[in-house]
């Protein structure tokens, strides 16, 4: 990892380090220690910017989530609900280490903020408004969270999955291994926008 340059330690180039190293080692790894090392400065030069680890996570949880693309007006629709919550899935599953990294600062805040306004302007009640938005965060977070072992998923893996299903014995397990013969095949990113589209059904207002 390249050292930053004598004299330009900066939040920034603080954060940008402790982002390449929890991609590349994990979330544990990101210390004040080891990111004074890999930047090639005392740990104390660190406490400059930030008063702890905790500080340093945190922020990097909420300059991550601060990149999210979000859209221009409130009054964008369920769309721009659906464009959010597929660059959150995105980054979600280019950063996993960073859902073990916090929350409940403004980069969480930013994303509630953007997402009731867009419900809320598309005339879903307040209340039907909360619990799209907690179903839709929960759903894109345990999507990438399996999204890692799932991701190269194709035809020859779906190929095995039915002949396994084909192998059950069929007293016991009559609907699994009737699937054998035409299970559909899904992408981890058809799952997600399948999941998407029934949380955001068009009939959100109704019990």
């Amino acid at each position: 990892m390249p050292r930053a340059p004598r004299g330009t330690l900066s939040h920034q180039v603080i954060l940008e380090h402790a982002t390449q190293l929890m991609d590349a080692e994990g979330l544990s790894a990101v210390t004040v220690r080891r990111l004074a090392k890999d930047l090639g400065v005392q740990p104390m030069a660190l406490y400059t910017y930030f008063k702890s680890k905790e500080e340093i996570l945190a922020a990097l949880y909420d300059s991550l989530l601060a990149t999210i693309e979000v859209p221009e007006s409130p009054d964008a629709g369920l769309d721009g609900v659906r464009q959010v919550m597929r660059h959150f899935f995105r980054l979600l599953t280019e950063h996993p280490a960073i859902m073990k990294a916090g929350s409940g600062g403004q980069g969480d805040m930013r994303l509630a903020e953007v997402l009731y306004a867009l419900l809320l302007n598309s005339g879903i009640e307040r209340r039907t408004a909360v619990g799209i938005a907690s179903s839709l965060v929960r759903f894109t977070i345990g999507s990438a969270s399996i999204y890692q072992e799932r991701a190269g998923w194709n035809a020859d893996h779906w190929s095995k999955v039915r002949n396994s299903l084909r192998e059950l014995p069929a007293e016991r397990y009559p609907v699994m291994r009737s699937f054998g013969d035409d299970l559909p095949e899904f992408t981890q990113e058809e799952v997600f926008e399948f999941g998407m589209d029934r949380i955001l059904r068009t009939d959100l207002n109704k019990p």
